[in-house]
């Protein structure tokens, strides 16, 4: 993924799904302020039962700036490490789907800041099982589906 489109300002939307592209998620993407929808899911490719390319690596901290972003689909990818705390900043943020990545957890409290959360899809991945799904986010008053692994405790998913 290019750098120097954190340089678009004024950029609505980003959607380069489907691509088989194997990248990080530039830093520089949290410059796109005016953005309300980042679609980079399904990026990948099934080789032989081994998945290859994808969109890799953690999510950058920085899209906490992202302040104008109601949709996050970064969903069936590569992405590692934690889930970042910072998604908690993105109040106008509608749909969270980082489901099917190698993301681990807990997932932070601070995502029921997120009051109009409609969806938030979170399974198949490396979420701590002893934290399970924050209440918070369960009471949303938006929250339509909720997802997580079935071995999460969960008063709000569907699914299992």
């Amino acid at each position: 993924l290019p750098t120097a489109l954190g340089k678009l300002e004024l950029l609505e939307e980003l959607d380069i799904s489907h691509n088989w592209l194997s990248s990080t998620i530039p830093p520089e993407y949290g410059n796109m302020v005016s953005l309300t929808t980042l679609s980079l899911e399904s990026n990948y490719k099934d080789q032989n039962g081994y998945f290859t390319w994808g969109i890799n690596g953690e999510l950058p901290i920085e899209l906490g700036k992202l302040k104008n972003l109601q949709h996050l689909r970064i969903n069936n990818n590569y992405l590692t490490g934690t889930l970042i705390s910072e998604i908690g900043q993105l109040f106008l943020l509608e749909t969270l789907h980082l489901q099917n990545n190698f993301l681990q957890g807990p997932i932070p409290e601070v995502y029921s800041n997120c009051v109009l959360l409609k969806e938030v899809l979170l399974e198949d991945n490396s979420i701590d099982s002893q934290f399970g799904m924050p209440e918070g986010i369960c009471r949303l008053p938006e929250l339509d589906l909720a997802k997580v692994d079935c071995s999460l405790s969960c008063t709000c998913c569907h699914g299992c």
